[in-house]
């Protein structure tokens, strides 16, 4: 089985130029694309909050875009800050009694404004929590439902979202937002390029007391193979005695290492 495969890969070395010729004209011909995409990270970061009890998390996906804008996808993370205990890990309640992934199903729309270079995104994302809820007082389901619109330009992207589920994530608020706004820019021809992010995550009507601003800085390298490597370090102003429950603000999350390949 071993020699079998050795040689199915030397094999699919020299096959891999008229793959890709055969490939590359199929695309100009087709206005259908689907990608596939896997990473590792030392700590799943969603908006500045462990979502993996500041511990690597396995991550993947698909996307379908068409040449029209439109777009569909999934992704899913492993995850445990549901089942985690209290703010800092150690202490509080656990929002479900197991929760240990993170389905996320998107679709939308995206094209440029005239020739301005403008580009706009307007889409709809829904996050699944798979997992049994706990009775923990003052929890709710964490599914959430958001509407996003989003502008980019060159380097700069901004992002509006929106929830009009009763709770988000797991809080009371209906209406709660995040905005976000990014700075995303390329050495040259490097495949380096460094990122600046600032976010504004707010729970609607609920508790103040959970809003928060989150922010972060780093570097990747994109390979042409697909195959992108990066660090960042982030921070938040939260108020981590109001989280008896959620997600993690343990301090080990301010940096995080990531791989991901694209297919």
């Amino acid at each position: 089985m071993r020699n079998s495969l050795l040689l199915a890969a030397i094999v699919g070395t020299f096959a891999a130029p008229a793959a890709v010729m055969a490939e590359e004209a199929a695309e100009a011909t087709s206005p259908h694309t689907i990608t596939y995409n896997v990473g590792l990270t030392s700590n799943y970061i969603f908006r500045g909050t462990s979502q993996s009890g500041d511990r690597p998390a396995i991550q993947g996906g698909m996307d379908y875009s068409h040449s029209s804008g439109f777009y569909l996808g999934t992704w899913a993370s492993s995850i445990s800050w549901l089942a985690d205990t209290g703010a800092d890990g150690a202490g509080g309640d656990r929002a479900y009694n197991s929760s240990s992934m993170e389905w996320d199903l998107y679709g939308g729309y995206t094209a440029e404004i005239g020739e301005t270079g403008i580009t706009y995104d307007v889409g709809v994302l829904q996050y699944i929590y798979p997992g049994r809820r706990n009775s923990v007082s003052g929890s709710y389901n964490a599914d959430t439902t958001e509407i996003y619109g989003g502008l980019s330009y060159k380097w700069v992207s901004a992002k509006y979202s929106w929830s009009p589920s009763k709770s988000a994530f797991g809080f009371e608020g209906r209406g709660a937002s995040y905005i976000d706004l990014t700075l995303e820019v390329p050495f040259g021809e490097s495949g380096y390029s460094a990122i600046a992010h600032v976010g504004r995550q707010e729970f609607g009507n609920g508790p103040n007391e959970y809003d928060y601003t989150d922010w972060k800085l780093g570097l990747s390298k994109a390979w042409d193979n697909g195959i992108v490597v990066g660090g960042y370090y982030t921070d938040t102003d939260a108020d981590r005695q109001a989280f008896t429950y959620g997600p993690v603000f343990s301090g080990k999350e301010n940096w995080t290492l990531f791989v991901q390949k694209t297919f």
